[in-house]
């Protein structure tokens, strides 16, 4: 059980870090506790370079590259849902 929530808690720190969930954020309106809590995730005292000039789409797209295969295919299915992420993201 220790296992699946620090893993759990790792993806969710890649995608506050990548920026991922700002655009997500976008499209839904999460409740505030939810945006706290990844902010906090996200802080890092290490400053990682990013690309301010991606777009949403191309954040995402990044960030579940970096994480391995099985998010590769969960970015598929996203590309085929625009109703899910939004057609913009989709597009990316």
């Amino acid at each position: 059980m220790f296992k699946k929530t620090f893993l759990l808690f790792k993806i969710g720190r890649k995608l506050a870090k990548s920026g991922v969930i700002s655009s997500i954020s976008e499209i839904y309106s999460p409740p505030i506790l939810i945006k706290i809590f990844f902010f906090i995730l996200g802080f890092s005292i290490k400053k990682e370079v990013q690309k301010k000039n991606e777009s949403s789409g191309q954040k995402l797209c990044s960030s579940l590259q970096e994480m391995g295969t099985t998010f590769i295919k969960l970015g598929q299915f996203l590309a085929t849902r625009p109703d899910i992420i939004g057609e913009k993201i989709a597009k990316d």
